[in-house]
C-alpha cells in the first residue's frame, strides 16, 4: 500500500518550504516557525511527520534514493536505447543533482546543515549500493568494505568538487570518481604512505 496522497503533499510542501528558505538565508538561522509559515502548515502537522528541522532536511534527501534507483533502472535497460544515446547512470545522476541545486550549497556549507546533507547522501548511496550488490558477493575485500569505499570516495570527490574545484562540471567530477573507483590511485602517489618492496 502506498503513502497517502495528503501525506505526500504535506511532506512535499515542507520540503519545498525549507528549500525556499535555504535559498534566502543560511540554514542555521532558519526556524521551524518560518518553515511552518512558508508551507502554510500547522505545528502539530509538522511534528506528526518530522521531529525537528534537522530531521526534515535529512529526510528531504531521501528523494535522492528514487533518483538513483531510476538512474540504475535506466542503465539496466540500456540495451533498449537507441544507438549512440548516453546512459544516465547513478553516480553521474547524483553529481548532476548536486549541480542543479547549486543555489542552496552556500547556505548549507559548513555548520550543522552541511554535515546533515553529507551524512544523508552517504546513507542513501550506501543503501542503494547494498540493494544493488549481490548479498552473496564473494570478493576480497568484503562487500561491506567495498560499499564504504565507494561511499567515501564519492564523498571525497564531492567535497573536492564543491570546495576546491567548483568550476568542474558534473561530468568531470563523475569522471574523477570513476577513475578513483575503477583504477585507484597511481602507485607513485601511494609510495609516501604505503612502502613497497
Amino acid at each position: 500500500m502506498g503513502i497517502d496522497r495528503r501525506v505526500v503533499r504535506t511532506r512535499t510542501a515542507l520540503y519545498e518550504a525549507l528549500l525556499s528558505l535555504i535559498r534566502r538565508k543560511h540554514y542555521e538561522l532558519i526556524t521551524v516557525e518560518e518553515i511552518l509559515a512558508e508551507a502554510n502548515i500547522g505545528r502539530s502537522t509538522f511534528y506528526a511527520h518530522f521531529t525537528s528541522k534537522d530531521d526534515l532536511l535529512k529526510r528531504s534527501l531521501e528523494r535522492l534514493r528514487d533518483l538513483l534507483v531510476t538512474a540504475k533502472d535506466r542503465t539496466i535497460s540500456a540495451a533498449l536505447r537507441q544507438e549512440g544515446e548516453q546512459a544516465w547512470d547513478p553516480s553521474r545522476a547524483l553529481f548532476e543533482h548536486v549541480a542543479e541545486h547549486a543555489d542552496i550549497r552556500s547556505a548549507l556549507t559548513g555548520g550543522r546543515g552541511g554535515g546533515i546533507v553529507r551524512d544523508a547522501i552517504d546513507d542513501v548511496l550506501a543503501e542503494v549500493l547494498r540493494q544493488s550488490l549481490p548479498a552473496t558477493m564473494d570478493a576480497t575485500p568484503p562487500r561491506d568494505l567495498v560499499i564504504r569505499h565507494m561511499v567515501s570516495t564519492f564523498n571525497a570527490v564531492l567535497r573536492w568538487w564543491l570546495e576546491v574545484r567548483p568550476e568542474t562540471t558534473p561530468c568531470e567530477a563523475d569522471a574523477a570518481f570513476r577513475k578513483l573507483v575503477l583504477h585507484g590511485v597511481p602507485p607513485e602517489a601511494c609510495r609516501p604512505f604505503i612502502m613497497t618492496a
